[in-house]
């Protein structure tokens, strides 16, 4: 349920820049001056565009991320308003052997990010554009656009966005040395494929034309919220795997649980569960009895448009678990189901954590269920997402005031928890969400077992990124 992000980027070379200048640029084991990067970037931007120092006001806002644990070695930002400018800064940075990233709100949190150093930070957010085609069966959007500005504009003429990879129909994207192409079924399917699961190896996306749906029966959405103590534990999780039905939960429903503590709730740590449903409150009643009958230890529920959801969940990009400065680290495991036994182990882990460790109290282990029969009716050969067979995606996530005593604090609490849950798993082989990744997963665990698919996508970094310039998010190396 975190924040959605596409990046983009394209480039070409500033012509007007003198070779000499280019070579005095290049020397070995020199870094770019402010003025020559100034001199060399800011004439070929657009009108608009906008080149950013250590030393200016605005640098701090635009490099700042959702986890100061991942913000890297910035030398400069650009802040760009057309394709140009990305474009002229990326094979800039090529030039002159600099390492660039593109971003937009920078909610991930792989460690990997750390990777840059003294590197030219992209930012994409002027790339919001939002365009419904006219048969109204597909958008358009900006690398830049994020899941709110999405579902509200959608929300206008009644369509609603789903899994986002599997329903890309075309992408421009920015390769490594700075060429535009267009990607799709008959257009560089290869990388097509590649994209769609791992494309942050390969290329940075301007815009990408989505396919879009109606909406099932209307926009408005029932939620409830159940707050639980940890003495309904086993018998919550043994409930919630009889709703999910090994990855055939309601299509109109979804599944949120979280532990987290709240000493103003409880002096543990609380189970909450969270439930939503396309439809009326009388539908969703049989999925919810189960769990009104555990007597929780406060309910709440209501109806909204569902692109209001996200505000009243605490998910959107104005409340506090999307707000940025502080460290936030994630861990994930994907599951086929709850194991009760290992459920309550990762509980009573957590109970430590935040007894023992007072400034990790903002962390929380999160459970997400969905409907996945769509998903799974995807030809899991058809793109580079492996993790098809995980029904539950769940993240440890940290968070805590930025100290490198708290990081090694959370590293080895973050460690233990997903541990026991892969050993929950046994023998089922550990799976990690590349979206939420830690940043020490193998690529298997990242991309999949299979060798063939490994073997493709080192294939398409070869071909596309050989240099390895989209090397600072769970690169493929």
């Amino acid at each position: 349920m975190f924040c959605f992000i596409a990046v983009v980027l394209l480039a070409i070379i500033p012509s007007t820049l003198g070779l000499a200048a280019l070579l005095e640029l290049t020397k070995r084991g020199s870094t770019p001056s402010v003025s020559k990067i100034q001199n060399g970037l800011g004439p070929k931007l657009c009108a608009g565009g906008s080149i950013y120092f250590p030393s200016s006001p605005e640098f701090a806002d635009l490099t700042e991320r959702w986890s100061t644990a991942t913000e890297g070695d910035i030398l400069v930002v650009v802040v760009a308003v057309c394709e140009k400018d990305v474009a002229t800064a990326v094979k800039f940075a090529n030039f002159v052997n600099l390492p660039f990233l593109a971003t937009n709100r920078g909610h991930g949190t792989t460690l990997t990010l750390n990777k840059i150093k003294h590197g030219v930070l992209i930012k994409l957010q002027n790339f919001n554009s939002i365009d419904i085609a006219e048969d109204s069966k597909s958008a358009l959007l900006g690398g830049g656009v994020y899941v709110d500005q999405v579902l509200e504009k959608l929300a206008e003429k009644n369509k609603v966005a789903s899994l986002i990879a599997d329903n890309i129909l075309e992408l421009d994207v920015i390769t490594a040395d700075g060429s535009k192409i267009k990607v799709s079924k008959s257009s560089n399917p290869d990388l097509y494929w590649g994209m769609r699961g791992a494309g942050h190896n390969f290329g940075i996306v301007t815009k990408f034309r989505h396919r879009i749906f109606d909406y099932p029966r209307g926009q408005d959405t029932y939620y409830v919220t159940y707050i639980f103590s940890e003495d309904k534990l086993e018998i919550l999780f043994t409930r919630l795997n009889k709703l999910l039905n090994n990855g055939q939960l309601p299509r109109d429903a979804t599944s949120y649980v979280l532990y987290t503590f709240n000493p103003d709730i409880n002096p543990k740590p609380v189970i909450i569960f969270q439930f939503t449903y396309f439809g009326i409150a009388d539908e969703a009643q049989p999925y919810l009895k189960p769990f009104i009958d555990l007597s929780p230890l406060s309910a709440s529920n209501g109806t909204t448009p569902f692109p209001k959801l996200h505000r009243i969940l605490g998910t959107s990009v104005t409340d506090a678990l999307c707000a940025a400065g502080k460290t936030m680290v994630t861990i994930p495991v994907g599951l086929e189901s709850y194991n009760v036994e290992t459920n309550r182990k990762v509980y009573k882990l957590f109970t430590e954590m935040v007894t023992q460790a007072p400034d990790l109290r903002g962390s929380f282990i999160q459970f997400e269920g969905y409907p996945l029969q769509g998903m799974k009716a995807v030809d899991p050969f058809t793109t580079a997402y492996a993790h098809r067979d995980d029904n539950i995606l769940v993240s440890y996530t940290m968070a805590y005031p930025p100290s490198a005593a708290n990081d090694a604090v959370a590293a080895k609490y973050g460690r233990r928890g997903r541990q026991l849950f892969i050993d929950g798993e046994a023998p089922r082989l550990h799976n990690a969400y590349p979206n939420y990744a830690y940043g020490d997963e193998t690529l298997q665990q990242l991309y999949g077992y299979e060798p063939w698919r490994l073997q493709r996508l080192r294939k398409l970094k070869r071909k596309w990124d050989p240099k390895g310039r989209f090397n600072f998010y769970n690169p493929i190396v």
